[in-house]
C-alpha cells in the first residue's frame, strides 16, 4: 500500500527445484551461470535460478514460454519475469526505484564525471595556487612598492631641504658678488693711486740704494771690528762662567755645613726636650704604680664579694633552669591538651557537618510534603500547621494513632494507581540528591588535598625564592654599599605565607637596622639592592631601567655602575640617563639634539668601536696619563 518496493517470501527448506540445470535452449543462457556468489549460497542460487533463462524481451519470453509450457523461467534484461514456480512476490516499485543494470550504469557514468569532476578541482586547485602565489609576489611587490615610496618620499624631502637650504646659499652668494663688484671697483681707484705712489717711491728707492751702498762698505769694517770683539768677549764670558762655578761650589758647601750645624743644634734642642718628658712619664709611672697597688687591694675585696654574689647567682640561675623545665613541660602538656582540643574540635565539626545534612535532608522531607499536601489536598503547610500543633506532644500516641489509621486505610482497601510512579520519581529524587551529596563530599575533600598540596608547593616555593634573594641580597648589598651586610627575615616565621618581610641592613660602620630607619639616598640604594636581588635569580635578556641614577650622588652612582657592569654579564641593558659617570661605562650612546629650532636629529655614538679602531698611541703624540 505505501509503495516502499518488492519483495519475495521464500521456504528455503521446502522449496522444490523446478529445473534440473540442464540448458533445454543452447542459443540462450542460464541465469545461474551469470551470477557470482559465495559456494555456501550456490545450492540456493541454483534452486532459485537454476531454470531461469535470460531473454532479450517480453515478447521473445512469451513465444518461448507458449512452446516450451511451464518448465523455464524466463526473464529479461528490464526486469520482466514469467515465472511458474510456487514463489510468492509482492509489492510494487516507487517511481524512483531502479534496476540493477541500470545501477551499475549509473554508478559507471558517476565515476566517468567523478574522475572529470577530480580532473577539473585538480585544474581548479594548481590554478588556485598560481593565483595564491601570484597575489603573495603581489603583495610582496606591493609592499616593496610602499617601502620605495615612502623611501623616495623621504628622499624628496631631503631634496626639498637641500634645495631649499642652496636657494638661501644662492641668495647669500648673490649679495657676495655684488658686494665684491663694488669692492673691485673700489680696488681699482686704489690701484691707480697705488701705481702714483710706487713711481715716486721707486724714484726714492734709487737714491736710498745709492746711499745704502755707501753704508754697506762702512758696515763691512765695523762688522770685521765686531768680530773681534766678540770674539774677545767669548774669551773673557769663558773665564767669568769658570769663576763663577767655583763660587757656586764654594757657596754650595758654605750652605751645606749650614744646615748641618742647624740640624745638630735642633737635634740637641730635642733631645733635651725628650729627656725632660721621659723624666716626667717617669715620675707620673711611678705615680701610677703606687695608685695600681692600691687599686689592686681594692679591687681584689671587691672581687671577693663578686664572687659571693656570683656563687649566690649561679644558684638562683639552676633553680631559675630547674622552673624553666618545669614550665616547659607544662607548655608540653597544655600542647598536649590543645591538640586533644583541636581533635575535639574536628569531631564537633564533623558533627555539625551531619547535623546540616540531617537538617538539609528534613527541610527537603518538609518541602517535599508541602508539595503533597498542595497536590494532594490543596492545602499549605506554611498556613495551617498551627491548627495542627499540640503541646501535649506524645511521639508514642502520635505513632499509635498512624498505626490504626493504616490500619483503617488497609480495610478501606483503597488503592493509589499512582504509588509507584510517585515511589520512582522519589526515588529517583533520592538517587540524585544523594549523588550530589557524595559529589560536594567528594569535592570538598579533592579541594581540602588540593589546598593542602597548593600551600606545601606555595611554601616550598616561596622558601626557595626567598632564600635565593637573601643570597643575592648579600651579594649586590657591599656592591653598591661599598661593604656591610643586608638579608631578609620574616615577621612571623611561623605563618611564612602570610607574613610580611623586613629588610635588615647594616652599612659600614653603622649598627644593624631596618630599612625604614635609613636616608632617603641610602634607601633607593637598598630597594635597588632588593630589586636587582630578584632580577638576578633568573635575569631576562634585556634590561630597560628609566634614570634609576638620579637620586644618587656621584659615589653611589660609581658603586651603582659598579652593579651594572655584574649585570651586563647576563643581560643586555639599555638605560635613560643624564649622569656623566655613566655614560662613560657604555658601549654605544644614542642622543637627541635640535640643530634648528624644531628639527630634531639623532646621534649615535659607538664608543666600544671608537676604542677598537683607535691606536694605543696617537703619532706625534705622547700618552697622557689621567
Amino acid at each position: 500500500n505505501k509503495e516502499r518496493g518488492r519483495s519475495s517470501f521464500i521456504p528455503i527448506k521446502d522449496i522444490k527445484t523446478n529445473g534440473n540445470g540442464q540448458i533445454k535452449h543452447p542459443e540462450l543462457p542460464l541465469l545461474p551461470d551469470l551470477v557470482s556468489v559465495p559456494e555456501a549460497y550456490r545450492p540456493l542460487i541454483n534452486a532459485l535460478l537454476g531454470d531461469t533463462v535470460l531473454v532479450e524481451n517480453l515478447e521473445q519470453a512469451l513465444s518461448l514460454w507458449k512452446n516450451n509450457g511451464t518448465d523455464l523461467c524466463f526473464v529479461t534484461a528490464d526486469g520482466d519475469m514469467i515465472d511458474q514456480r510456487g514463489v510468492i512476490s509482492g509489492g510494487k516499485l516507487t517511481q524512483s526505484s531502479r534496476g540493477l543494470l541500470a545501477r551499475k550504469r549509473e554508478m559507471s557514468e558517476l565515476k566517468k564525471k567523478s574522475i572529470e569532476y577530480q580532473k577539473n578541482v585538480d585544474a581548479l586547485k594548481l590554478k588556485l595556487e598560481n593565483t595564491v602565489t601570484e597575489i603573495q609576489e603581489n603583495k610582496t611587490a606591493l609592499e616593496d612598492l610602499t617601502e620605495n615610496r615612502w623611501t623616495c618620499q623621504d628622499e624628496i624631502n631631503e631634496f626639498d631641504k637641500i634645495l631649499f637650504r642652496l636657494g638661501q646659499e644662492l641668495d647669500q652668494l648673490e649679495k657676495l658678488s655684488q658686494k665684491i663688484s663694488q669692492d673691485l671697483e673700489r680696488k681699482d681707484i686704489e690701484e691707480r693711486k697705488h701705481k702714483k705712489e710706487l713711481t715716486r717711491i721707486e724714484e726714492e728707492l734709487d737714491l736710498r740704494k745709492a746711499r745704502r751702498e755707501k753704508e754697506e762698505e762702512y758696515f763691512q769694517e765695523k762688522e770685521i771690528e765686531l768680530k773681534e770683539s766678540e770674539e774677545e768677549f767669548d774669551r773673557f764670558r769663558d773665564e767669568l762662567a769658570k769663576l763663577q762655578a767655583d763660587y757656586r761650589i764654594i757657596k754650595e758647601g758654605q750652605r751645606g755645613l749650614l744646615r748641618e750645624m742647624e740640624m745638630k743644634d735642633d737635634f740637641a734642642d730635642d733631645s733635651l726636650k725628650r729627656l725632660e718628658k721621659i723624666e716626667e712619664d717617669i715620675s707620673r709611672g711611678i705615680h701610677t704604680r703606687d695608685e695600681c697597688r692600691t687599686r689592686k687591694e681594692t679591687l681584689r675585696g671587691e672581687l671577693e664579694v663578686v664572687y659571693d654574689e656570683l656563687k649566690k647567682s649561679e644558684e638562683v640561675v639552676n633553680r631559675a633552669e630547674q622552673e624553666r623545665q618545669v614550665f616547659l613541660s607544662g607548655i608540653r602538656q597544655e600542647e598536649s591538651k590543645a591538640e586533644q582540643l583541636r581533635e575535639e574540635i574536628e569531631v564537633l565539626r564533623d558533627r555539625i557537618n551531619r547535623a546540616k545534612m540531617e537538617h538539609s535532608e528534613i527541610q527537603f522531607r518538609m518541602n517535599n510534603l508541602v508539595e503533597m499536601a498542595k497536590e494532594k489536598a490543596d492545602l499549605d503547610l506554611s498556613h495551617v500547621y498551627e491548627q495542627y500543633l499540640d503541646d501535649d506532644f506524645s511521639a508514642a500516641e502520635v505513632e499509635g494513632k498512624l498505626e490504626h489509621q493504616k490500619s483503617l486505610k488497609q480495610r478501606l482497601g483503597d488503592v493509589n494507581l499512582t504509588a509507584i510512579k510517585e515511589h520512582e520519581a522519589l526515588k529517583e529524587r533520592y538517587e540524585f540528591i544523594k549523588n550530589q551529596r557524595e559529589d560536594l563530599i567528594s569535592s570538598i575533600e579533592s579541594l581540602r588535598v588540593a589546598i593542602q598540596k597548593i600551600n606545601r608547593t606555595s611554601l616550598e616555593k616561596f622558601g626557595k625564592t626567598l632564600r635565593d634573594v637573601d643570597a643575592k641580597l648579600k651579594e649586590i648589598f657591599p656592591i653598591l654599599f661599598n661593604g656591610g651586610t643586608a638579608g631578609l627575615k620574616l615577621i612571623d616565621e611561623t605563618k611564612p605565607l602570610e607574613s610580611g618581610i623586613l629588610v635588615e641592613v647594616q652599612p659600614p660602620g653603622k649598627k644593624l637596622s631596618h630599612m625604614g630607619l635609613l636616608s632617603g639616598g641610602e634607601k633607593a640604594l637598598v630597594a635597588m639592592a632588593l630589586i636587582f636581588s630578584i632580577y638576578m635569580i633568573k635575569p631576562s635578556p634585556f634590561c630597560l631601567l628609566d634614570e634609576v641614577d638620579a637620586p644618587l650622588d656621584e659615589a653611589n652612582v660609581d658603586r651603582f655602575n659598579a652593579l651594572i657592569k655584574e649585570i651586563k654579564r647576563s643581560s643586555q641593558i639599555i638605560m635613560v640617563t643624564h649622569s656623566r659617570r655613566t655614560m662613560e661605562i657604555v658601549d654605544r650612546l644614542y642622543g637627541v639634539t635640535m640643530e634648528k629650532a624644531g628639527i630634531s636629529k639623532t646621534v649615535t655614538v659607538d664608543i666600544e668601536g671608537m676604542k677598537d679602531k683607535a691606536p694605543e698611541n696617537p703619532p706625534g703624540d705622547q700618552p697622557t696619563v689621567h
